[in-house]
């Protein structure tokens, strides 16, 4: 029995137009329970758009040119949307989105695809001996002027789509990092709230991007693409099957957290520099919050977040925020977790119990959260660091004690 290649890329190419277009469905239905999935819905709807040009050639359809030349443009259209429909999901899920109403915003993000649209359209009007002079490559009947509408506007627009992807992908990863900062401002746990799957996944998209084009300039000059379709097809699929996997699981701890940011960010006189706290108020202030974590440990309430913290001590959000950020010099999540720290120390130090339930003890809700706490604020590992200590005594035990009694 022999493999066919060409039966496994129609199955592949197949999978991800149904994978995507079940995607859609699903987040459409689920839009007023969860908003962002509305956003969600139009980018799976977009990328389904986008694979229609290559469910076509991968089923090899004999179909009029006119149906062949507009699948291929709104395959291009739609890449261009997918990109700024990604931004606005992310920025819907950490509570950064547009402001209502905000129309030039929109403009913004979606100007290049308007352009690209109305390059399709004016295309599909050239007459249909220029178009198939595009992909035959002859000139003998076909206008000049057309062919190098053509040549040139896709040229130009392809590279225009390559940067459009690399800058989105850095303005998502931005926006993802100004969303961990902001969480490490209210909450003393931020484990599974930090979306890093969706930096990895722009991250992954751009990637892509790029070797698509790389390949589509070896063809240009002549060359062979490294890549070819069927890989090609495997890469988008599994992208495609990541964004469904972590874009429609309900994240209800991720909701509340953008709840709560909402709320804090809407609170007047957040901004520092309008604020009226003094420096002795601030000092007073911080010794509260010490007191809060020394006497008090409050530390170890897994779900602290910052309104807990200046509900506890009687102080407005604000200024307590505050005096973390300029008296103490730490955000609200470096402040916790390390009082979680400084109590977890000697209790490594004991080995009378485990790692993971001295991580419970004191505060944090994984493995993973305690071990980052404790390496960033001991450079080691809690096994590392009891190993360490104890080879530490273990010398000073066996080493003879100079300067006793002769």
């Amino acid at each position: 029995m022999t493999f066919d290649p060409d039966i496994l890329l129609v199955a592949t190419v197949a999978t991800t137009f149904a994978v995507t277009v079940l995607a859609a469905l699903v987040s459409w239905s689920q839009r007023w329970s969860v908003p962002p999935r509305a956003t969600l819905a139009m980018f799976f709807a977009a990328f389904a758009i986008s694979e229609i040009d290559s469910l076509a050639f991968a089923l090899t359809l004999e179909m009029p040119q006119i149906i062949r030349d507009g699948t291929e443009l709104m395959s291009f259209v739609a890449n261009f949307c997918l990109m700024p429909l990604f931004l606005l999901y992310v920025r819907e899920l950490t509570g950064t989105r547009e402001r209502p109403g905000d129309g030039a915003s929109m403009v913004r993000h979606f100007f290049l695809p308007i352009v690209v649209l109305v390059f399709s359209v004016v295309v599909m009007t050239l007459p249909e001996v220029t178009r198939e002079a595009w992909y035959s490559d002859s000139s003998t009947e076909a206008p000049l002027f057309g062919l190098a509408f053509l040549h040139y506007g896709f040229t130009l627009l392809t590279v225009a789509l390559v940067l459009q992807w690399a800058g989105y992908v850095i303005w998502i990863a931005r926006t993802q990092a100004q969303h961990i900062a902001h969480l490490k401002q209210h909450f003393a746990s931020t484990e599974g709230l930090e979306l890093r799957w969706v930096a990895i996944l722009a991250f992954a998209m751009g990637s892509y991007i790029l070797q698509t084009m790389a390949g589509e300039i070896l063809i240009l000059l002549g060359g062979q693409d490294p890549i070819g379709p069927l890989p090609d097809s495997f890469l988008v699929l599994i992208i495609v099957a990541a964004l469904a996997l972590w874009g429609l699981r309900p994240s209800p701890e991720l909701e509340h957290a953008t709840k709560t940011l909402d709320e804090a960010t809407d609170q007047p006189g957040k901004k520092y520099e309008k604020s009226a706290l003094g420096a002795a108020q601030s000092e007073r202030i911080a010794r509260k919050l010490q007191r809060a974590m020394q006497q008090d440990r409050l530390y170890r309430d897994t779900n602290l977040t910052l309104s807990t913290l200046s509900a506890h001590v009687g102080v407005s959000l604000n200024y307590v925020s505050q005096t973390l950020n300029e008296n103490l010099g730490q955000s609200f999540f470096e402040f916790v977790n390390g009082w979680r720290v400084k109590e977890a120390i000697p209790l490594v130090e004991a080995g009378e119990t485990t790692v993971l339930a001295i991580a419970y003890e004191v505060g944090f809700n994984s493995r993973s959260s305690f071990y980052s706490a404790f390496k960033r604020a001991t450079g080691m590992t809690p096994t590392a660091y009891k190993n360490a200590k104890s080879k530490s005594q273990s010398f000073s035990v066996a080493r003879p004690i100079s300067g006793g009694p002769k």
